[in-house]
């Protein structure tokens, strides 16, 4: 059970940056490496102290699953808000049976955490324009705190966001309007100002911490961005589908969105979208949107591939992304659902209530359908690219697994953590007993002179640990054990103390 949970390279990735926070050489806040945001990894940090919940994933589960509820709840008050009851059930049932995010909510990956904080910024705005309260600006930079420390979506939001709480401080309903000397357009400008301070004051702390921390623990406020092991370090030359073509991208990401959330729920969102009027003048259902022309730039600028199985290169690779633009999907096609309810109503007067409700449960069965339908092989999106990518991955780490397996407490081994680190949760290997990249200063000395510090040596073909651990050394102290080797991965040379 526990290889479906973490199918993901990245699910077991982030158990692993929360587990060497708690467990290593050197634990502590500089285990949380310079890529990923670190909101995820400390959420599941207190239930990765646990050997049994670090080894099967359920520690990385439990903060997702969570999220999701808290998700579908923060939905459904939105949108009730902003457009009554009728679509706020629509979207919030539509939106936690979602295969994809189903999935991804049940294994340790952050879009289900993510998706949690940034409906709850998009309440909070939702909320500020409902009734002016300037409570709510303040939640709303707390939410946005959350976002821009759980995934860099979360940074593109908060300007968004604050443009949207400044406009409507700047309305008339939201002025005071005791008798002041002040004019009221000064007055407007000052509100202007303390709303974006209190705001900024709050939700900038997340960008500005990960700043702090690159330059702190590495030297480059943007080793996030430019750093080893930075998606554009990964990446490297090659060059994706939509790259600086955004014509093409928007025909991926369009398609991935739609393998997502089915055909009848896309359509009646898209009717939504063009023939709806109520929605423009509501800015939740703007902000909703935000997740499309973040990831058309992304595609565009080369930063993030989409592969999808019908375009080429006919691979599955950041499906998972089309779970993002499910609030807003599941919004517009709400607004479709609920419009039908209160025509038919009206068209079928003493009956309508029947008929309406015959409508919206014949349409909800349809879009239900195509939900069921993603159960069938190869399974959701998000389901399907975790199986076709997890294959040779996983026989490597259980290789691996099987390599170190004579490994007994109190002896030391040196490897590179973040290509398998699923097999020493498999052996159950503490972290404090292994020296890897995370460890700085320590992880060098053992590289220089392995026999001085070690009794094991993982070495990963094109890794770190090749390029930099002392070849000599290893043929003087260390016995090679096994090498091995699966296609389409790097070559691992596993040896022992003498």
């Amino acid at each position: 059970m526990h290889r479906r949970v973490l199918l993901y390279g990245d699910a077991t990735a982030h158990l692993a940056i929360a587990r060497r926070i708690v467990d290593s050489a050197t634990p502590g806040l500089s285990q949380l490496g310079t890529v990923w945001l670190p909101l995820p990894h400390l959420l599941m940090a207190p239930l990765v102290v646990f050997m049994p919940l670090w080894r099967n994933g359920l520690a990385g589960a439990v903060p997702s699953l969570i999220a999701l509820v808290l998700g579908a709840w923060l939905l459904h008050r939105l949108v009730k808000r902003a457009f009554g009851s009728g679509a706020a059930a629509w979207a919030a049932l539509f939106y936690c049976l979602n295969p994809s995010l189903l999935y991804l909510s049940a294994v340790p990956m952050t879009e289900s955490i993510y998706l949690a904080t940034f409906l709850g910024l998009v309440d909070q705005v939702g909320a500020y324009w409902s009734d002016a309260d300037p409570k709510h600006i303040g939640r709303a930079g707390a939410w946005g705190l959350a976002a821009s420390l759980c995934r860099y979506d979360g940074w593109f939001i908060l300007p968004f966001a604050l443009a949207a709480l400044v406009l409507k401080s700047r309305q008339p309903s939201a002025i005071s309007h005791q008798p002041s000397r002040v004019p009221e357009s000064s007055r407007r400008g000052a509100k202007a100002w303390a709303t974006t301070w209190r705001f900024c004051i709050v939700a900038g702390n997340g960008p500005v911490f990960w700043f702090a921390y690159n330059w702190f623990y590495f030297g480059n406020p943007l080793a996030f961005l430019n750093g080893p092991y930075s998606a554009k370090a990964i990446a490297g030359a090659a060059s994706y589908p939509g790259d600086h073509a955004l014509g093409i991208a928007a025909l991926y990401y369009f398609k991935d969105v739609a393998l997502t959330v089915g055909v009848p729920l896309g359509v009646l969102a898209l009717i939504g979208f063009v023939f709806g009027r109520r929605w423009r003048r509501q800015p939740v259902a703007w902000l909703l949107l935000l997740p499309l022309p973040w990831y058309l730039w992304a595609m565009w600028s080369g930063n993030v591939p989409i592969f999808v199985p019908q375009y080429w290169p006919h691979g599955y690779y950041n499906l998972r992304y089309g779970v993002q633009l499910l609030p807003a999907v599941t919004l517009f096609s709400g607004l479709v659902v609920a419009a039908l309810w209160r025509a038919v109503r009206r068209l079928t007067l003493m009956r309508g209530s029947r008929a309406a409700a015959g409508v919206a449960v014949g349409l909800a069965i349809l879009c239900g359908a195509a939900y069921a339908e993603m159960l069938r092989a190869p399974g959701p999106p998000a389901y399907a690219e975790a199986v076709h990518n997890a294959t040779a991955r996983l026989a490597m780490e259980q290789a691996l697994a099987r390599a170190l397996a004579p490994w007994q407490p109190g002896q030391k081994v040196l490897m590179f953590y973040g290509t398998y680190p699923g097999a020493l949760a498999d052996d159950g290997i503490p972290l404090h007993e292994v020296i890897q990249e995370a460890n700085f200063h320590l992880w060098q000395h053992a590289l220089a002179a392995p026999h001085t510090y070690v009794q094991w040596v993982v070495i990963e073909s094109d890794s770190p640990t090749a390029r930099l651990v002392n070849r000599a050394d290893l043929r003087q102290y260390f016995t090679g054990v096994v090498t091995l080797q699966v296609p389409t991965q790097h070559s691992i040379e596993v040896f022992r103390r003498k």
